[in-house]
C-alpha cells in the first residue's frame, strides 16, 4: 500500500482520502502512472443494501461490491468520468440472534428490489467555446426599382455594385428651401431627385419625409413618384426650383 501511495502527490492523496472516508471496506488496489503527472487509481469497496425487517429476528438484506478506476490530474481532481462497475448479491432472508428494532415491512416483494448503483465520479463535459470570428454585417443588395436605378447610376460613376445601406451612407450638404438652412441628405437620394428632375414641391416632400421617417421612407416615396405624377397629371418643372433656390442662396450670402 505504501509503495502505491508513493506514486501519488499530496493533492492526489487528499482526493483519495476524501473518497475512501465514508465507504465501508474501501481500499486502494492499484495505481498507474500516466503522462503529464496524471495517475490512475483503482479502488474497491462494499456495502450492505438497506435492510428490510420482517419480524423481530428476521430481515432481508443483500450486499453490493464496487470497483472504480479514476484518472486523477496532478492537481488532484478527476480528469474524466470514472470507469465504474458493481456486483449485487441479491437480498436474502436472514435470521439474527438479537432483537430488531426497525419498522416492519408490509410489502414483501419490494423488499428484494435493489436500486441501481450510480457512478460516484461523473465529470460533465465542458461546453465547447466557439471561437469568435469577425462577423461582417450582411447588407441587403438592391432589389427594388428605385435602388436598381440608383445602383445603375452608381455603376456609371464608380463601377462598383453596392448594397442599399452602403449607397445611403454618403451624405451631401443641401439647402432646405423652406427654412433656408443647410441639411445633410444622402447623396443617393439627391442623385435620384436630380435624375427624376424633381419639382420644388417634390424636393420639399422628400426632405420633409427624410427628416421625419428616414431614408427608407424617402426611397419608397421616390419609387412611387412616377405613378403619382401620372395620376395627378403633373410634370417636373426644374426652372421654378432653380429660380427659388438661387434667390435663397443670394439671401443667405447677403446675410453673411
Amino acid at each position: 500500500m505504501a509503495k502505491k501511495l508513493s506514486l501519488l502527490n499530496k493533492k492526489q492523496r487528499k482526493w483519495l482520502d476524501n473518497f475512501l472516508r465514508d465507504k465501508l471496506g474501501a481500499r486502494l488496489t492499484n495505481v498507474y502512472k500516466h503522462n503529464d503527472g496524471d495517475r490512475v487509481v483503482e479502488i474497491e469497496w462494499w456495502e450492505y443494501t438497506v435492510p428490510v425487517v420482517l419480524d423481530s429476528y428476521t430481515l432481508i438484506q443483500g450486499q453490493i461490491t464496487y470497483k472504480i478506476k479514476v484518472k486523477l490530474k496532478k492537481f488532484g481532481d478527476p480528469r474524466k468520468t470514472a470507469e465504474f462497475s458493481y456486483k449485487i448479491t441479491q437480498p436474502q432472508k436472514q435470521y439474527v440472534s438479537y432483537r430488531l428494532k426497525e419498522q416492519l415491512s408490509i410489502e414483501l416483494p419490494q423488499s428484494y428490489l435493489v436500486p441501481t448503483p450510480q457512478n460516484p465520479v461523473v465529470i460533465k463535459p465542458k461546453a465547447k467555446i466557439k471561437k469568435k470570428v469577425n462577423e461582417s454585417k450582411q447588407l441587403t443588395l438592391p432589389l427594388s426599382r428605385i435602388t436598381s436605378l440608383l445602383n445603375h447610376i452608381n455603376l456609371k460613376t464608380s463601377g462598383v455594385v453596392l448594397s442599399e445601406q452602403e449607397l445611403l451612407l454618403e451624405t451631401t450638404p443641401h439647402l432646405d428651401l423652406d427654412t433656408g438652412k443647410e441639411i445633410k441628405l444622402p447623396t443617393a437620394i439627391i442623385t435620384i431627385l436630380q435624375e427624376k428632375k424633381a419639382t420644388l414641391k417634390e424636393w420639399e416632400s422628400a426632405i420633409s419625409l427624410y427628416q421625419v421617417a428616414g431614408p427608407s421612407a424617402v426611397l419608397l416615396y421616390l419609387q412611387e413618384l412616377d405613378g403619382w405624377r401620372q395620376f395627378h397629371g403633373t410634370q417636373p418643372d426644374i426652372s421654378i426650383q432653380k429660380s427659388k433656390q438661387s434667390t435663397v442662396e443670394k439671401q443667405i450670402a447677403s446675410d453673411n
